[in-house]
């Protein structure tokens, strides 16, 4: 039966868990926990459900496996660092293996199989010992001998069409200090130059880093201690509009903004791509304007357009520029800041001190918490409340721009007040313990309404705000708790059908119970610490930027919405609506400190999150 643990560091406590598997996970001390491992069929298909749906990966299962000739030595040390110790007392060229080339190259390739030839250890003391370190020794003399059996490798040898060296570099010997020197010739190959290395050859961990970095490679087996290898590092650059890769988009079932700006932002200057679509998308066309991309138009037919993208050749100087620049990702759980980020992403001043990797839509919004907590973004725009499951996260949130943000809306009947509701069933976004559900309950409360009177509809276990949508658009609900843009897409459609509609927005329904408290918090932007640490002036760069994003955005709501109805894939007339009613605002210093707090505050005492408001969490809003 498999064992579950979590781990705590990455554990946020957003209680999907628990919600998902009772019997066998539950919240100690402010963290998920197994206080029981699954003990029949029923329990272990939930906890499997569980760790699926873990947004930040905490949650591992271990199944006792022993330890094989084919087991990688990096996943293997990775999942059993106490091997470590172990295997360098078995051979101390173990150690060599784990600098961090070395481990990020041969190891992470490497079996146990390659790394007894590396060693000169037979493969047999390797693989007792290390098992008899996990108690597993019994295991794996069932296994035998295919424990050490042989693999047939296969390879994908490309025939020799490139020009190769006149030096061969030779490999007397299948060891760890040669196969360093293979990797330091890999490292070094130019674009359009080749290597060849004849000798003592151990293929596999070799080949399986040769294709890591896509070479090219030819194979000639000489005998069984003889091998000539024969590698070419392809010209990426390709000025051939025939040969640019096709992005045909327009049946893709998920938004294929990120693909398509991941695409772009893996161009050298001087290549392109084709992009198709069912119509002329001009606000990617700007947007990657903004980047250095050309673009030409070919209405192919109605239903179909082709944008041909091509990287521009910068001068030189701006190219000198360049270097040196640091690497980020940007990605978002948030659609109400997509017109931000877009303008954000035109700024030629950013551009010219950071090189964007990628950007990353979740329309799963909880996935983008395990980027956060395993350090995959460096830049996300997130919830306000999400900083608060954050406190053990190397993190900075120094901005807060989206205020006001959500409303109850009903179709088919007016409701002036929250006690109007009474009878109805709301439909709220994610689950039960989830905020939106827990403030809703505190204002019914707060206004001295009885919660019994309410009925609710939630999430299992994560509610999507667009079903929740469809849903009241099409009639099947009319009762439903939005967010923008959102909200405002219902309101653009509801009133071009003439439906009888009414708001209840959240933000007035706050201040009548907290007098004078002003604009709820929302959303705003997260920066890995390190970032903001290790690159002061390029933060200060990107904050003065993302001011002048929002600071546009608000002057040229039309503009914006031109700029972002493809991101958001919603009509222009429906993301005018949206920008009409949202409220975007930069704040941060001691104004954004003492508003969160006081939010906090409120949200601690009413039960709303469980956090400890203290120093700790809020240094997270200091830079």
């Amino acid at each position: 039966m498999e064992k579950y643990k979590v781990i705590k560091e990455k554990c946020i406590a957003c209680k999907a868990c628990v919600r998902t598997a009772p019997e066998n996970f539950r919240i100690e001390d402010g963290k998920a926990v197994v206080f029981k491992q699954p003990e029949n069929d029923e329990e272990l298909i939930k906890s499997r459900k569980a760790m699926e749906i873990c947004p930040t990966g905490a949650i591992l299962y271990e199944k006792p496996e022993p330890i094989t000739g084919n087991s990688n030595v990096k996943e293997t040390i990775e999942k059993y660092p106490q091997l470590k110790e172990i295997l360098v007392k078995i051979s101390p060229k173990f150690k060599t293996m784990q600098n961090p080339v070395m481990w990020n190259t041969v190891a992470k390739f490497a079996t146990f199989k390659n790394a007894a030839k590396m060693t000169g250890v037979s493969l047999c003391e390797i693989l007792h010992t290390v098992n008899k370190e996990l108690g597993l020794e019994k295991e794996l003399y069932k296994l035998f001998p295919e424990c050490i059996r042989e693999s047939e490798e296969e390879f994908n040898s490309s025939e020799i069409t490139w020009k190769e060296p006149e030096e061969i570099i030779k490999i007397p010997e299948s060891n760890i200090e040669n196969l360093g020197v293979v990797i330091e010739q890999l490292k070094d190959l130019k674009s359009g130059e080749s290597v060849v290395f004849e000798g003592n050859i151990d293929l596999e961990p070799v080949i399986k880093i040769i294709e890591d970095m896509e070479y090219l490679y030819n194979i000639k087996k000489y005998n069984t201690f003889k091998v000539r290898v024969s590698v070419y590092n392809p010209s990426k650059e390709s000025t051939n509009i025939e040969d640019y890769e096709v992005l045909d988009v327009r049946m893709m079932q998920q938004d294929p903004f990120d693909i398509i700006i991941k695409k772009a932002y893996s161009l050298n200057p001087g290549e392109g791509f084709v992009l198709v679509q069912t119509f002329v998308p001009t606000p990617l066309i700007n947007m990657l304007d903004g980047m250095g991309f050309d673009a030409e138009i070919d209405q192919v037919n109605p239903y179909e357009v082709k944008v041909y993208f091509k990287r521009r050749i910068e001068d030189e100087e701006e190219n000198v520029e360049d270097n040196g620049k640091p690497t980020v990702t940007i990605q978002s759980a948030t659609p109400v800041g997509y017109p931000i980020i877009m303008r954000l992403l035109q700024s030629k001043r950013l551009k010219k001190v950071v090189n964007i990797k990628e950007l990353k839509i979740w329309e799963e919004t909880e996935k983008h918490l395990g980027w956060i907590v395993n350090g995959k973004a460096d830049i996300s725009f997130s919830a306000l409340i999400t900083a608060a499951k954050l406190r053990d996260v190397d993190v900075k949130m120094p901005v807060v721009f989206v205020w006001d943000n959500f409303s109850i809306i009903t179709r088919g009947y007016k409701a002036k007040s929250l006690e109007d509701l009474k009878g109805k069933t709301i439909h709220l976004p994610l689950f039960e313990d989830a905020p939106p559900a827990k403030i809703t309950k505190y204002l019914i409360q707060a206004k001295g309404l009885n919660i019994e009177d309410f009925n609710f509809s939630y999430g299992n276990p994560f509610g999507r705000p667009k079903e929740i949508m469809m849903d009241f658009l099409s009639g099947k609900v009319d009762t439903v708790l939005l967010r923008e843009p959102e909200a405002g897409f219902v309101m653009q459609a509801l009133e071009e059908s003439n439906i009888e509609y009414s708001e209840l927005d959240y933000g007035k329904i706050w201040n009548e119970i907290n007098d004078g408290f002003g604009l709820l918090p929302n959303a705003g932007m997260v920066l890995k610490g390190d970032l903001v640490r290790n690159y002061p002036e390029i933060t200060k760069v990107l904050l003065e930027e993302l001011e002048a994003a929002i600071n546009w955005v608000n002057e040229n709501r039309k503009e914006a919405a031109k700029l972002s109805f493809d991101m958001m894939r919603a009509p222009i007339k429906n993301v005018e609506k949206f920008l009409e009613r949202v409220t975007f605002k930069y704040v941060s210093g001691k104004e954004l400190e003492e508003k969160v707090y006081n939010f906090y505050d409120i949200l601690i005492k009413n039960d709303i999150i469980n956090a400890t408001l203290d120093e700790e969490l809020m240094e997270i809003f200091r830079i």
